[in-house]
C-alpha cells in the first residue's frame, strides 16, 4: 500500500471524496427560512404522518449509514430511509438528488471495495442528527475523519451536509481526532 505522500492526486481526491460520502440523506424543512428552500419538495407536501423522537431520528441515521455503507447497498438504504426529494448538499454529486447520491456511492464502493466506516459518536438535537466518522479506504490506510449532518422529517430523511477531515501526514497534537 503506498503512503499518502506518494499516492497520485487523483486517488487521493478519490478517497476524500470517499470519505465524504460516509453518511448521506435528504431534504429541507421549511421554506420560510433560505437555507431551507428545498424542504417542502423534498417532503413531496406531505404532512407529518411520523414525529420521532431524537433517538428514533439517530436510530433511521445509523441505519441508514449500516444499510449504505457497511452493508454496501446505497440504493436499498436510500430508497427505504431518504425522502423522495432528499437534498445533497456534497458538491461532488451531480443534481444533489436521491438516486444522484446513490449512484455516487455506488460508483465509490466499487473503486474502493474494502473501505471501513465507524461511527465514533452521534448527537441528535431536533431534526438533525451529527456523526463523527473514522473512514478508511483501503485495508492499512490512514483515516479520514468525517462529519455528517443529516435533517430528519416524517421519519424521513430529507438533507445532507458533511465536512471531510483528509488523514495526517503528521499529528502533533497528541489528543486523537476520534
Amino acid at each position: 500500500m503506498k503512503t499518502r505522500a506518494n499516492r497520485p492526486a487523483g486517488r487521493l481526491l478519490r478517497e476524500i471524496l470517499a470519505g465524504g460520502m460516509v453518511t448521506l440523506a435528504a431534504c429541507a424543512t421549511s421554506s420560510a427560512r433560505p437555507e431551507r428552500a428545498g424542504a417542502a419538495a423534498a417532503e413531496g407536501g406531505r404532512s407529518a404522518a411520523c414525529t420521532p423522537s431524537p433517538d428514533e431520528k439517530r436510530r433511521i441515521v445509523l441505519d441508514l449509514y449500516r444499510l449504505a455503507l457497511t452493508e454496501r447497498d446505497p440504493r436499498a438504504a436510500f430508497e427505504r430511509y431518504a425522502a423522495p426529494g432528499f437534498v445533497e448538499h456534497k458538491a461532488d454529486v451531480p443534481e444533489g438528488t436521491r438516486e444522484a447520491t446513490a449512484a455516487y456511492l455506488e460508483h465509490l464502493i466499487a473503486e474502493f471495495p474494502q473501505p471501513e466506516w465507524t461511527v465514533v459518536r452521534s448527537i441528535a438535537e431536533g431534526d438533525l442528527v451529527f456523526l463523527h466518522v473514522r473512514f478508511t479506504p483501503a485495508p492499512d490506510a490512514a483515516p479520514y475523519a468525517i462529519g455528517d449532518i443529516f435533517r430528519v422529517r416524517n421519519c424521513r430523511i430529507v438533507e445532507h451536509w458533511d465536512v471531510v477531515a483528509p488523514p495526517q501526514d503528521r499529528q502533533v497534537n497528541p489528543n486523537s481526532r476520534f
